[in-house]
C-alpha cells in the first residue's frame, strides 16, 4: 500500500475515533441541565377515592327505579276504534293507505331540496323522491305522509296561503322509500 494512502486512512480512523468519544459528551449537556429538567416535572395530584360497595350501589339503583316508577303513567288507553274509521284502511296488500301532497317536480336537485329546507324550516314534515324518465332526472318534493287524505288537504291550503306553492295529493307507496333522498 502506498505510504501517503496509508496516513491518510489512519488519519480517518484515528478522526473518526475521536469524534465518536468527544461528541456526545459535548451535545449531551451539563448535569445541571438534565436536573432542572427532572426537577421541574410536579408531583402528581392526591386523589381521595370514595369506598363503594356492591350493596350501596345495588341500593341507589333501586332507589332510581322507584323514583322512575312513579313518574311513568301506569297505562295509556286509547279509546279511538279504528276499525270504523273508513281514512284509516288498509289495501289489498295489507299496507295502510297513505296520502302526501305533491308541491313540486324538479330537474334540478339543488331546487328540490331549496323547498325542502323552505316546508322543512316551516314545519312541515317533507320529502324528496328521485325518479329517472326518458327525459333525465327527475326530483319530486311531498309533504307527508300522513293517514287521513281530509288533513293532508288542509296542509295543502295553508302552505299555498304561506307559500304560494299549489299542490296535489297523491296517494304513497311505501315501496317508494328506497328512491327517497337522504336528509
Amino acid at each position: 500500500m502506498d505510504p501517503k494512502l496509508r496516513q491518510r486512512v489512519i488519519g480517518a480512523v484515528v478522526l473518526t475515533s475521536l469524534a465518536i468519544i468527544i461528541l456526545p459528551t459535548l451535545l449531551d449537556g451539563s448535569a445541571e441541565d438534565r436536573e432542572r429538567v427532572v426537577a421541574s416535572i410536579p408531583e402528581p395530584p392526591k386523589i381521595s377515592l370514595k369506598e363503594l360497595t356492591v350493596s350501596d350501589v345495588t341500593q341507589k339503583m333501586q332507589q332510581m327505579e322507584r323514583d322512575s316508577a312513579a313518574r311513568l303513567p301506569r297505562e295509556v288507553v286509547d279509546e279511538t276504534d279504528y276499525s270504523e274509521n273508513e281514512a284509516l284502511a288498509l289495501d289489498q296488500n295489507s299496507l295502510p293507505i297513505a296520502w302526501s301532497l305533491q308541491l313540486g317536480s324538479f330537474k334540478n336537485e339543488e331546487n328540490a331540496v331549496n323547498l325542502r329546507a323552505s316546508l322543512r324550516d316551516a314545519e312541515y314534515r317533507s320529502y324528496i323522491l328521485h325518479t329517472k324518465t326518458r327525459e333525465g332526472d327527475t326530483y319530486k318534493v311531498f309533504v307527508g305522509p300522513m293517514l287521513e287524505k281530509t288533513a293532508l288537504e288542509e296542509i295543502g291550503s295553508d302552505i299555498s296561503a304561506q307559500m304560494k306553492i299549489e299542490g296535489h295529493v297523491v296517494r304513497y307507496r311505501i315501496e317508494d322509500d328506497a328512491a327517497q333522498l337522504g336528509g
